[in-house]
């Protein structure tokens, strides 16, 4: 499948199709297995980037498809639906590739995007610290510039794509002393000496998506690794967060379009005193309940998508999307668990997966509660007629 180049030319059903075919053939079949071993899925990597996915929305003059953000949603959900973990690894790519795209030179962008956007070049993104989450500015971090080089030394956790990924963005503080405005970012390359990882770390779910605590030990790169100018990494890794909150959104929603199609279909063939459980009141209540919170999230997620792509201030719609989405996921594959029964607690139930799975959307890219604070602290004003 190659997708057409604008979206006026884009059937988004027609699309959808596609790659929910090419999902339903190559990426839902092994999801299971691939959950049990904990194993890299480096070959569907390479299929994604052969559908051309891997570049959705990355400008033409960049080498990407030059769609919008709601056609790299369809992609997002569409993954996500048949195994959440590639689609963690998907996600992470993008997240890896957008401090490029918003904050990147036109040199790098050029150096850098077509390999990205073709899938030849996978990315990651190295923010997070064992004392820096939510709160950036007390990374530990630091990059000293020095004749012949940058020297970073530190460490990273949680890095999706660490150790697998060609190219990845790291930030450091340059400037210990200015909190967030002594955060640069940097472009890594793969085999760069100095850094090391530990082994993949034990997840609850999403367990062939690997993570890993990244070792900087003077790590020395070249002084145009620079991702745009320096002290502004802060503000580019917020700025690639709130944008990637809505593939968060996206692949939300289909863990929970999985979810409410296993519901469905067990609510169709478990019986009890003679009829399909499917027809009692008090299951249609429940799968009532998730068919309305899917819709919803995914139209606030569509939404976001076009208050991105229309170049407005993103951190409230990006704030909600994903807040709306992460939790209504939950909810509904609790609901479709209740659904299942002691059959749902089973290992072998895929919805059991998709419960281990689904729980990290609400912490990572932003837990909830931060989600909530953000949309509180960038609510219209009361004389606003935005509502």
């Amino acid at each position: 499948m190659t997708a057409q180049t604008h979206d006026d030319a884009v059937d988004m059903s027609e699309f959808r199709s596609t790659v929910r075919a090419f999902a339903n053939a190559e990426i839902l079949p092994g999801a299971a297995e691939r959950d049990e071993s904990k194993e890299f899925p480096a070959h569907l990597m390479r299929r994604l980037a052969e559908q051309d996915l891997m570049g959705i929305s990355v400008p033409e003059e960049f080498g990407g498809l030059g769609l919008s953000t709601r056609a790299q949603l369809v992609a997002v959900e569409e993954v996500a639906r048949a195994d959440a973990a590639l689609a963690s690894i998907y996600t992470a790519h993008y997240l890896g590739l957008e401090p490029i795209l918003v904050g990147g030179t036109e040199e790098q962008k050029k150096r850098w995007l077509p390999g990205l956007a073709s899938g030849e070049v996978l990315a990651g993104f190295a923010l997070t610290e064992p004392d820096a989450g939510s709160d950036i500015a007390s990374m530990r971090t630091v990059a000293r510039r020095e004749d012949d080089g940058w020297h970073l030394s530190g460490s990273k956790t949680f890095i999706s794509n660490a150790r697998e990924a060609d190219l990845v963005v790291l930030f450091a503080k340059t400037d210990p002393s200015a909190g967030f405005r002594g955060i640069t970012a940097f472009a890594v390359p793969k085999g760069t000496p100095g850094i090391s990882y530990s082994e993949p770390q034990d997840k609850m779910g999403i367990r062939s998506a690997p993570t890993y605590t990244v070792y900087l030990d003077d790590v020395v790169l070249p002084h145009d690794a620079v991702i745009g100018t320096e002290g502004r990494g802060g503000n580019i890794a917020l700025t690639a967060l709130n944008r990637a909150r809505i593939d968060v959104a996206a692949m939300a929603n289909g863990i929970a379009l999985r979810a409410w199609e296993l519901g469905r279909e067990y609510a169709s063939e478990r019986k009890q005193f003679g009829h399909p459980i499917f027809e009692f009141q008090a299951i249609q209540l429940l799968l009532g309940e998730c068919d309305a919170k899917l819709v919803a999230s995914r139209v606030t997620a569509d939404w976001a998508s076009d208050v991105k792509d229309a170049g407005q201030d993103l951190r409230r719609a990006a704030s909600i999307s994903k807040f709306v989405a992460t939790e209504a996921c939950f909810s509904i594959v609790d609901q479709v668990v209740q659904i299942h029964g002691g059959a749902g607690f089973m290992r072998e139930s895929e919805i059991e997966r998709l419960y281990r799975d689904c729980r990290i959307l609400r912490i990572f890219e932003g837990t909830s509660q931060i989600q909530l604070l953000t949309i509180a602290g960038n609510a219209p004003s009361i004389r606003s007629t935005e509502y």
